[in-house]
C-alpha cells in the first residue's frame, strides 16, 4: 500500500494519448494491486473499504476506471496513483498530463454529464 499515494487526486490527459501513454507509464511505474482475489499490474488504486486500510487496483483494461471525457476533449481520471508517478506528475516529467482540482475538474464536465 505504500507504494501508492493515500489521497486521491485527478489526472488529466489528452484523449489520443491514451493509448500510448498508459502502456507505456504502466511498463515503468506499474506496481501489482489485488483485485477480485487477483493481483493486477496498474497505475492506480481506490479504497477498498471504508476505513481505508486496503487499496484495490484500478484498471482500464478491466474496466475498473475510466476516464471522464472534458469539455476540451481530454480524459480525467482519479485514483490512489502510484507514489513514483505522482512524483514523475509533480515533477513535470510526464508530458500532457495536468493535475486537477475538484473546481477545475467541476468547470471542464459537459453539462450533460453533471449529476444532481
Amino acid at each position: 500500500m505504500s507504494n501508492f499515494e493515500q489521497t486521491e487526486r485527478i489526472i488529466a490527459v489528452p484523449a489520443d494519448a491514451v493509448s500510448t501513454m498508459f502502456p507505456q507509464l504502466l511498463a515503468q511505474y506499474g506496481h501489482p494491486l489485488p483485485d477480485a482475489g487477483r493481483s493486477i499490474l496498474t497505475l492506480g488504486g481506490h479504497w477498498d473499504d471504508a476505513a481505508k486500510t486496503r487499496i484495490r487496483a484500478a484498471s482500464l483494461a478491466d474496466g475498473t476506471i475510466t476516464g471522464m471525457t472534458l469539455t476540451d476533449g481530454r480524459l480525467a481520471f482519479r485514483c490512489l496513483w502510484q507514489a513514483d508517478l505522482a512524483a514523475a506528475f509533480d515533477a513535470g516529467e510526464i508530458d500532457g498530463v495536468e493535475q486537477l482540482t475538484e473546481e477545475e475538474l467541476a468547470s471542464l464536465i459537459p453539462p450533460s454529464d453533471v449529476i444532481d
